[in-house]
Parts: C-alpha cells; structure tokens; sequence
C-alpha cells in the first residue's frame, strides 16, 4: 500500500509542475516580460496548490491514525510524500525554468 500511495504521489506532483508551467505560458501569450515570469509572479500559483496539497494531508490524518495496518501505509507516504515534494516542486520549478529557458536558451517561446 505504501507503493501505491508513491505511485499516486507522482501523479500529484506532476499535476503540480503542469500547474505551474500553464501559468508561465498564460502569462508569456499575455506579453509579460520572461524576467517577470519567473522571478515573482508564479507566486500567484502558490495559493491553489497549498490549499489543495493542505486539505488532502488533514483528509489523511484520520486515516493514518485509525484506518488499520492496510491503510496507514498509504496515508503516511501520502502525507510525507505530499508535505516535501510540494516545496521542493514550488521552489525548483521556477529555477529550472530560469535555467533551461531564460539563461541557456534550450526551449523557446514562438
């Protein structure tokens, strides 16, 4: 169960990237500076995601507690998995778009 929970974790997490990247496009078709797209203004997207990531952990919490050795598993890879890879998602989106699109110029905007 706790594998499944990392498999379901993923997905999660890829939702998170895709969230983020959406709105760094929206903002590029609006005729934003790229300066602009990545130093600050993805902090708008913060607020949707941390409300998602928070009410799925405190969902969890009394499953993790009483839900039995088959599911507490689960929940506490969930929980864990969620609470760390959000930040790390949060801060190195950014970061990796400023590298491979600002500074090294791999993808382009047409």
């Amino acid at each position: 169960m706790a594998f499944l929970g990392v498999a379901s974790l993923i997905g999660v997490i890829v939702s998170h990237v895709i969230v983020l990247f959406d709105f760094i496009e929206e903002m590029h078709e609006k005729g934003e500076a790229a300066g602009a797209r990545s130093s600050g203004r993805w902090i708008e997207r913060i607020r949707p995601v941390m409300i998602t990531v928070g009410a799925t952990i405190l969902a969890l919490f009394p499953l993790a507690l009483e839900g039995g050795p088959l599911w507490k598993p689960l929940c506490y890879a969930q929980i864990g998995g969620l609470a760390v890879a959000t930040f790390i998602t949060l801060l190195l989106v950014p970061v990796f778009y400023a590298i491979f699109v600002l500074d090294l110029k791999w993808i382009t905007w047409t």
